[in-house]
């Protein structure tokens, strides 16, 4: 079977075909077994298909799902990361805050009386003891 019967058997079947077009196709069913094996497996399918057809997708689905598209408002990239990263958000506030608890009990690395930011943000200034104690 070739593509050309396969398009004009789809053709067909959509109603596309033209008069002449028709009998042609006809005249080709009645001649050719394995055309019409072909065709009417194919009819059974799109029989099928009709049967199972949800209702959603009446006429005009296309048509409807692109006018929803174009009445939504455009996220901007922005939005999408947002909306991406805001389930991460909790577990990143945890696991900032265990840092920063962590560091504020290692305070005493840091030196004498730290303030609270040095301290929860391990701000070790940059001496020989430091580097040694942090196995620089």
């Amino acid at each position: 079977m070739t593509d050309s019967y396969r398009s004009e058997m789809l053709r067909a079947l959509t109603g596309e075909l033209s008069a002449s077009e028709r009998e042609a196709f006809e005249r080709a069913l009645a001649t050719d077994d394995a055309l019409r094996a072909e065709w009417e497996r194919l009819q059974k399918v799109s029989g099928l298909l009709q049967e199972s057809r949800v209702e959603s997708f009446r006429p005009f689905f296309a048509t409807r799902v692109a006018q929803r598209i174009k009445s939504e408002r455009e996220e901007s990239l922005t939005d999408a990361l947002v909306w991406l990263f805001r389930p991460l958000a909790p577990v990143a506030i945890a696991v900032v805050a265990f840092l920063a608890l962590s560091n504020w009990n290692e305070r005493e690395l840091i030196g004498d009386d730290p303030s609270f930011l040095a301290a929860i943000f391990a701000a070790v200034p940059a001496t020989p003891e430091a580097a040694y104690v942090l196995d620089m």
